[in-house]
């Protein structure tokens, strides 16, 4: 795509501005280093020569030079403030830097300048998605699409804005009927299990992602999300299965075996817990999550140090999560009843937002850890204080 811009962008240079033959020359030089060369001679006999610039901006880009890109086309804005195609090119290049904001904003005044270009508004829309502005998304869908029948990518991204605006019904209806255009996709059946998942209706979300699967067996996303749903539908083997299948796919991920983890968990095979929670943090030491889980897993299996250390850790690392404090809470009241170090973690608990206090007298949740003590007045005044 950035190549074929490239061509119609300079073409349009070409219109708005003539040409000399040297340039003409230049644009001729397949090469973009040696384009930047020529260029760098150019622009110190004729500094304002807006092609010059532009011509020079889409060579940096090719070359992944980008900050000097953005400073060739800023050059061409200050020498033609009113050409909407500056503007435009910019934007592509903040696009490749991930500056959503910045491409947004020259996109809009590309627009401005410009409101017949109708690329304009599908890469605004494109950058609208990234920025979670998703009815703006839809809408500069509709204005670049106008009457012409979207592709089927066009159709996709359109039900992505949809499903971002939380608008199912059209998301649905635009993916139903790109099915039957590609019945062989299997992001389109993925997408359709999301939409039912998140309605929760689970039965029929897994029917989705099922097909998504058949379509293509090493779709990684419908693995993690069928097996998110077993979870929720409390099919514990059937979700560790999916998690399994996943893994035999994207073997570096952490949070997928943090994943099947909680399912072991859930299950009470703590030790295959602790195996997946360790292989999570072989491969993200810095993340807190595991070290929590695999503590509290520790906890259920009794190896006191071990689970007090995990807990530790998963504070140091984060220390805004309330969850640590009360497994570590736990510890000290299950391993040495310490009333004192008990009530002290539930206070630093509170103290970071924790407010599931049902859940410390419920022995199916985290009242199991604080059997006896939890009925006295003294816990109750804690946590109601």
């Amino acid at each position: 795509m950035r190549v074929v811009l490239l061509g119609f962008l300079l073409f349009l240079a070409g219109v708005c501005q003539a040409a000399s033959p040297a340039l003409t020359q230049i644009q001729a030089e397949k090469d973009p280093a040696k384009q930047i060369k020529l260029l760098n001679a150019f622009i110190k006999k004729s500094p304002k020569t807006r092609k010059a610039y532009h011509l020079r901006g889409d060579a940096y880009r090719a070359l992944g030079r980008y900050k000097q890109a953005v400073e060739d086309y800023t050059q061409t804005i200050k020498l033609s403030p009113n050409w909407a195609f500056s503007y435009y090119a910019r934007a592509l290049v903040y696009m490749d830097m991930g500056r959503w904001p910045s491409a947004e904003a020259d996109l809009s005044r590309a627009i401005s300048l410009n409101k017949s270009y109708r690329d304009f508004y599908l890469y605004r829309a494109r950058t609208e998605m990234k920025l979670s502005k998703y009815n703006a998304a839809i809408a500069d869908y509709k204005k670049y699409w106008g009457k012409r029948k979207p592709t089927a990518a066009g159709s996709l991204a359109l039900a992505k804005a949809y499903m971002g605006a939380y608008k199912y019904d059209n998301a649905r209806k635009e993916l139903l009927s790109l099915a039957a255009r590609t019945p062989d996709d299997p992001e389109v059946y993925f997408m359709l299990g999301r939409i039912q998942q998140l309605r929760g209706a689970l039965d029929e979300a897994v029917s989705y992602y099922s097909k998504s699967i058949n379509r293509n067996p090493a779709y990684a996303p419908a693995w993690l999300r069928r097996g998110d749903t077993f979870k929720e539908m409390k099919d514990l083997p059937a979700a560790l299965e999916d998690y399994t299948a996943l893994l035999a796919l994207e073997t570096k991920e952490a949070a997928y075996y943090n994943r099947r983890g909680l399912v072991y968990e859930e299950m009470k095979d703590f030790e295959n817990a602790v195996a997946d929670y360790n292989k999570a943090i072989e491969i993200n030491p810095k993340w807190s999550i595991p070290y929590n889980n695999r503590g509290y897993a520790y906890l259920n299996l009794k190896k006191w140090n071990e689970a007090r250390q995990d807990l530790e850790n998963a504070i140091k690392l984060d220390e805004s999560a309330p969850t640590p404090y009360v497994n570590l809470a736990g510890v000290y009241w299950l391993s040495k009843r310490d009333k004192k170090n008990t009530y002290q973690y539930l206070e630093k608990a509170i103290k970071h937002n924790f407010r599931n206090f049902d859940a410390l007298y419920d022995e199916d949740q985290k009242g199991w850890m604080f059997k006896d003590i939890n009925k006295t007045a003294e816990f109750r005044a804690i946590m109601y204080r």
